[in-house]
């Protein structure tokens, strides 16, 4: 009875795991037709959400982790080689609180999202409607971030404020030599 449970639990797994697998690679091939502009290397790993895919434009080497839930109504613009970790929330509309009813009617107000290249983005994070992060910036886990991030600022989860930033000198040698990491920081050959 042990040995049919054990290969009926494998059977589901192997089974879940193709389903998965499947799923992905639709939404890949969604993500890649709808986009406005869909890079190479983009990988978009598990399951997300991501509506207002016309309005949305992922330029090369960018990697979104799963569970990932985008607005791109409002327009997002993801710069090459970035990367978000898992549970990333990224908003370019809100509802509009001074329409026709309270607390906010059913008409949104949108604002662009502007995310530089090179930017590291922790788990966790939710980047609210106009953010603008600037080349190199890394947000840390658990941050909401709002306005202007500075490049290569390092920004906590502790009101969004920079907490330090990056040698300078090492970023430049680094992007001069077009080194940039894969999945997992894997360095791109």
């Amino acid at each position: 009875m042990q040995f049919l449970g054990a290969l009926i639990g494998n059977i589901l797994y192997k089974f879940v795991m193709l389903r998965d697998r499947m799923i992905a690679i639709y939404l890949m091939q969604h993500y890649r037709k709808h986009m406005k502009h869909f890079g190479k290397g983009v990988r978009i790993l598990k399951f997300s959400r991501i509506t207002g895919l016309e309005n949305i434009e992922i330029s090369d080497n960018v990697i979104i982790a799963d569970n990932a839930f985008i607005r791109g109504e409002g327009g997002l613009s993801i710069g090459p080689n970035c990367h978000f970790s898992r549970n990333v929330v990224v908003y370019t509309h809100n509802h509009n609180y001074e329409g026709m009813v309270l607390p906010y009617d059913n008409t949104f107000r949108y604002r662009k999202v502007i995310i530089e290249k090179n930017v590291w983005v922790g788990m966790n994070v939710t980047i609210l409607p106009g953010t603008h992060i600037k080349e190199g910036a890394i947000i840390g886990a658990g941050a909401v971030v709002a306005g202007v991030i500075e490049p290569l600022s390092i920004v906590g989860a502790s009101l969004g404020k920079t907490i330090k930033y990056r040698n300078k000198e090492h970023y430049d040698q680094l992007e001069k030599a077009g080194k940039y990491g894969g999945p997992n920081g894997v360095p791109l050959s």
